[in-house]
């Protein structure tokens, strides 16, 4: 059984007898009796308001230049970390060190190209776009 949450004013000692939660049966409906639904014509509706609410990320030339660079790097790492688990290098300690450099020297700029270097061409490419937007206004 679910706890009774003592907060709730209707479980408190001066709460006014037969105060409890209204049954479902005593709403009123929203439509009146005998009309026609319009819950087939609501959905694709919202889908499709959904799909609007999140606008598609502009792109250039030069963010798609970035984004390949980025991918290289991801790429330098996830070859690097699947190297270091072959089982002859497992225990190298030389080989294991030479692998973290690399995998650091891949990570850093791959996080700063994609947190400064792609979301900066980005918003500056959004400004251009509201921009030219208002002026066609």
């Amino acid at each position: 059984m679910a706890r009774r949450s003592p907060l709730n004013p209707r479980y408190q000692k001066h709460a006014k007898v037969g105060s409890t939660k209204r049954s479902a049966s005593s709403l009123k409906p929203k439509r009146e009796a005998g009309s026609a639904t319009s819950t087939v014509s609501a959905a694709p509706k919202q889908a499709a308001e959904k799909k609007s609410a999140i606008p598609a990320l502009p792109t250039s030339p030069e963010i798609q230049r970035w984004r390949r660079v980025w991918w290289a790097l991801f790429a330098v790492m996830v070859a690097t970390a699947a190297v270091s688990y072959l089982p002859s290098l497992r225990h190298d300690v030389t080989a294991q060190r030479v692998g973290m450099a690399v995998l650091t020297a891949a990570f850093f700029p791959a996080m700063y190209i994609e947190l400064v270097v792609i979301r900066r061409l980005r918003n500056d490419l959004i400004k251009q776009q509201k921009s030219q937007k208002k002026d066609k206004k």
